[in-house]
């Protein structure tokens, strides 16, 4: 990943302008570097970074799309690896995971960026998930950091189904188009709860399906016990998720 930034982002990875420029300036271009041809025969120029293919890559390893778009230039496209979706869930009008997916792909103005003229242009920039791992991890973010420089957890209730659905709207415009589904459903077999009002300190405990036993249990240190699938779900003030694990539901 590039050490450089426009400015801090809410969700997804960060820009690649910078290195555009630094290309530019040096007369080449990076290796991974080619031309695509969209939808529509609309052009992008595309870059990857990937990492190294591993048996945990390969559970837990999926890649977002993530599109820089600029006035009378190519838009410039990143892919980018990913082991967990990190999902912004400040606003008050985020109250469910679909709402934090939404936002995610959501298209965004970059504020303050500058040509080598220094003058000022219009930047957007919009992720979309190109590839889905087989086990879907995301990372609700709760714990925020603050102007002052202080780092406080965020408390509010986000509802998350059993089974999630991956929507077009979610997905890159070439992955659409491919001859496979389009439409993913998971299914949750994992929960990672924070419990505590505090970001500098707590508890963790997990809720896990269990197969062979086709239900739910609740892993506290070394308590282990049963609980149903409603408690899994269901929201409760001492404890906030903090981590949700999904799984095609063709792949159980």
């Amino acid at each position: 990943f590039s050490s450089y930034s426009i400015s801090p982002l809410s969700n997804g990875p960060r820009s690649h302008l910078a290195d555009d420029e630094e290309q530019e300036e040096q007369g080449g271009g990076s290796e991974e570097e080619w031309e695509q041809v969209g939808p529509r025969n609309k052009s992008s120029v595309t870059r990857q970074a990937d990492f190294v293919q591993t048996p945990t890559t390969g559970i837990f390893g999926g890649h977002i799309r993530s599109v820089v778009y600029q006035q009378s230039s190519k838009e410039s496209a990143t892919l980018q690896p990913f082991f967990t979706l990190q999902l912004d869930i400040q606003s008050d009008k985020i109250r469910t995971v679909q709402d934090a997916l939404e936002s995610l792909v959501a298209r965004e103005s970059v504020q303050g960026y500058t040509t080598k003229t220094k003058q000022e242009v219009e930047i957007s920039r919009r992720v979309t998930l190109e590839k889905l791992p087989p086990v879907l991890v995301l990372h609700l973010k709760r714990f925020v950091y603050e102007k002052t420089g202080g780092c406080q957890k965020l408390i509010k209730n986000i509802d998350y189904p059993v089974d999630l659905e991956i929507s077009k709207e979610l997905l890159s415009p070439g992955v659409k188009n491919k001859n496979f589904k389009c439409h993913r459903t998971y299914r949750l077999f994992a929960v990672v709860y924070h419990h505590g009002s505090s970001a500098t300190g707590g508890h963790y405990t997990t809720d896990v399906f269990q197969i062979g036993l086709n239900g739910w249990l609740c892993i506290d240190d070394q308590t282990v016990k049963v609980v149903t699938q409603y408690q899994v779900v269901k929201p409760a003030a001492e404890r906030t998720a903090y981590l949700l694990y999904y799984r095609p539901v063709d792949l159980l």
